[in-house]
């Protein structure tokens, strides 16, 4: 949605109807690309606050995702932050070790280079 509609009155109501005591995760976008990502359990009045603050000017649009079930809200916007880069954010949160797989597949991988190694090489001789 154009960040235009959050000044008027036609939609002023309605956007507080449907934003009231939810929480979520909303996407602030400049043009097509992502700019910042953010988590909140006041979706209208933190979306009206970026008109103001430190991100004034630097997006056009967003998208709201609101969720019901807030124990989880922290995790899903650090796992949405490492997966997706953003220019304005400058936290994303800590994911813990045994939920990114990345480090054990690395593992796997530096204890069987050997192996592998040799694999390739066989098949470079066939």
């Amino acid at each position: 949605m154009p960040s235009t509609i959050l000044k008027s009155p036609i939609f002023k109501e309605k956007l507080k109807e449907m934003m009231k005591n939810y929480a979520g995760i909303y996407g602030l976008y400049k043009d097509d690309k992502l700019y910042y990502l953010g988590l909140t359990r006041n979706l209208l009045g933190r979306i009206n606050w970026h008109l103001k603050d430190r991100h004034k000017g630097k997006w056009n649009s967003f998208q709201i995702f609101r969720i019901k079930k807030v124990d989880y809200l922290k995790d899903i916007e650090t796992l949405l932050l490492h997966i997706v880069k953003t220019k304005g954010n400058r936290v994303k949160g800590r994911v813990p070790k045994d939920a990114q797989l990345n480090w054990a597949l690395r593992e796997i991988y530096n204890d069987h280079k050997k192996e592998m190694k040799e694999l390739e090489d066989s098949f470079s001789k066939t």
